[in-house]
């Protein structure tokens, strides 16, 4: 049990190798082979009343050399031994050599030539087939007295045979030059080149029918060191004949092809390379690990900003944050919060050319005046003076001021006014056709010069103001009703230069 124990754990060692690629062409080998021979016969097929011979001992030299790939030839040379047992009548042969109540010794000297054909050759366990021939020098020595044959004690008798071999075996390799091998083999006789002596126990050795047995089979372990061996000269475990890339650097893992793998693909080889998960573009060091100079957490390669100052957050491509999207980092950006498409200082602060409270990039109309109020885009909310206006202002007697609606159509042309800084108007003053042409005339002066100075009080320049009496002229309805008269009492203001 122990022997079967050690025995099973040696072939799954063997069978968890894998040696790779092994160069046999031209290589020579030794091998120790053993340890026996079991003879193959039925005690029925000879005279007497036991079977000749038990399981004995075939210690074997063996010499190799392959020549083509899947090829080796065999020369061996085996020293066999086994004794014949006059207790025994049955399942002798496999039973292990013993001397006890023996009548006779066989031993003998088998050489072989075989020749053997492996399967997977590129492989680390390799099952492979054997034939060939081979010649048998046997002796057989009397030990004892048997009645029907009787001979004197230390007598010999020898014979050669010329047999046949046959057989497989698997081939674990341990390293380049060590190999275990399993094999069972078969030889069996075809003919008889010679004898001399006298009879054994068996009788005339030279019929086939008295023979103590025509073949024989061979369970064995081989252990063969191959000498020499292809050279791994970069020594990545693919021999140069078969490297493609045999200056590989010591330490770097290679494919079948012996070409280092380089995960990462960063140009450091896997086994070498202590980060091989690095992110494609990036720089790397000698260990393969990625450079970041300024340390922000991009790595150099990928990196756009690579002088980040310590300490400040960056996007994904290293450049610092930049929230509100103006040119200005945040940890410079003194007005982080920037609308979109401002122009700023080199501090991040919104340049407002007319201080209208829209910034420069964004702001329509740059040129605002001052408290001039406008809207998002920053242009005046007052609309322009694209045509002339009239007013039927509602008169206190004995007074030429505005009445405080049409105050509020005043104030709204202030704004106007300032949100249009060229601007110009003329107010016309005119009257119905009642009373003389000369009164009419001064009160429409009285009641334009009132609305200039209404406008002037309110910031509007004079010089853009002209104030114009026309008395009853040039009438807009009826002067013969009360309700055309109304409406020929007016004020016009009419746009003369924007």
């Amino acid at each position: 049990m122990k022997f079967k124990a050690i025995l099973t754990i040696t072939l799954i060692a063997m069978m968890a190798v894998t040696a790779g690629a092994l160069e046999l062409n031209g290589r020579f080998g030794v091998t120790l082979r053993g340890p026996v021979f079991a003879p193959l016969f039925k005690g029925s097929d000879y005279a007497g009343s036991f079977e000749p011979f038990m399981m004995g001992w075939s210690p074997t030299l063996e010499v190799k050399y392959g020549i083509p790939k899947k090829i080796i030839i065999d020369l061996s040379i085996s020293l066999m031994s086994s004794y014949d047992d006059s207790s025994a009548v049955t399942g002798q042969s496999f039973k292990l050599n013993k001397k006890d109540n023996a009548y006779s010794k066989l031993s003998g000297l088998a050489f072989g030539l075989t020749g053997q054909y492996y399967f997977l050759p590129e492989g680390g366990v390799q099952p492979y087939l054997l034939v060939g021939a081979g010649l048998n020098m046997w002796t057989i020595k009397t030990l004892g007295i048997y009645a029907p044959h009787p001979l004197p004690v230390g007598s010999k008798y020898k014979f050669t045979d010329l047999v046949a071999k046959g057989g497989a075996g698997i081939n674990f390799w341990i390293n380049e030059n060590l190999s275990l091998d399993i094999q069972g083999k078969i030889t069996y006789g075809l003919a008889n080149l010679s004898t001399s002596g006298l009879y054994t126990a068996y009788g005339d050795l030279t019929k086939r029918a008295s023979r103590p047995f025509n073949g024989y089979i061979e369970p064995s372990v081989g252990v063969t060191y191959f000498f020499g061996g292809s050279p791994d000269t970069d020594q990545d475990g693919v021999k140069d004949k078969f490297d493609q890339c045999p200056d590989t650097p010591y330490g770097a893992l290679v494919d079948q092809y012996g070409c280092p793998i380089d995960s990462d693909g960063d140009g450091v080889y896997d086994g070498i390379d202590l980060c091989t998960d690095t992110r494609k573009g990036c720089v790397v060091d000698i260990t393969g690990c990625p450079l970041d100079t300024d340390k922000d957490g991009v790595c150099d390669g990928l990196d756009k900003c690579e002088n980040t100052p310590a300490g400040v957050a960056v996007d994904v491509r290293g450049c610092s944050l930049d929230i509100d999207g103006d040119g200005i980092p945040d940890y410079l950006d003194k007005q982080p919060n920037t609308p979109k498409g401002a122009q700023v200082d080199s501090i991040g602060v919104a340049i407002d050319s007319d201080g209208d409270g829209v910034p420069n990039g964004v702001d329509k109309c740059p040129d605002t005046p001052a408290n001039v109020p406008v809207d998002e885009f920053g242009c005046p909310r007052a609309k322009a003076l694209a045509e002339k206006m009239i007013l039927n202002i509602q008169y206190e007697s004995g007074s030429f001021d505005p009445d405080e609606a049409n105050k509020a159509i005043l104030d709204e042309l202030v704004i106007t006014m300032g949100a249009y800084p060229l601007l110009k108007i003329q107010v016309n003053g005119y009257t119905d056709a009642l009373g003389s042409d000369s009164g009419n005339l001064k009160i429409s002066q009285k009641r334009a010069n009132s609305i200039k100075d209404y406008l002037v009080a309110k910031g509007v320049s004079q010089d853009r103001i002209t104030a114009q009496g026309f008395g009853e002229a040039d009438p807009i309805s009826d002067n013969g009703t009360e309700e055309g008269r109304q409406r020929n009492r007016r004020i016009e203001i009419v746009p003369v230069e924007q």
